[in-house]
């Protein structure tokens, strides 16, 4: 069972990704910003992390950057209401930190379900 970190400073958002996540099998855990997800990552490296791009304390930038220090191959997904879908300047960045992809918030459950799956093996 894939294991995946949710990091968002929105309660209701991460209830949401994770009861989606759960409802295909996925085993979830959440963190409400950087610094608790950095702590989380050095205790159980998941298999995926979803983070949200603007969150208090670090920001989803910091976050990436700290992640792709000490865990090179850990992949993650970005997530943001403020970025668009197509905002190629916002996506070249991320990708650029390590980050594996862009997605839009408010999270829809096919878009969500779909982008988890491409980046997790079967």
């Amino acid at each position: 069972m894939p294991y995946i970190l949710v990091v968002d400073g929105d309660a209701a958002t991460r209830t949401i990704v994770r009861t989606l996540l759960e409802g295909v099998g996925h085993e979830v855990a959440e963190a409400r910003e950087g610094w608790a997800a950095l702590s989380k990552i050095g205790m159980r490296i998941p298999d995926l992390v979803i983070a949200e791009l603007y969150m208090d304390g670090m920001d989803g930038i910091e976050f990436l950057r700290r992640v792709h220090e000490i865990w090179p191959d850990e992949p993650v997904l970005v997530m943001s209401s403020r970025a668009p879908r197509g905002a190629v300047a916002i996506l070249d960045l991320v990708r650029h930190l390590g980050a594996v992809g862009l997605l839009e918030k408010p999270v829809v459950e096919d878009r969500l379900i779909e982008a988890v799956s491409d980046i997790l093996p079967a």
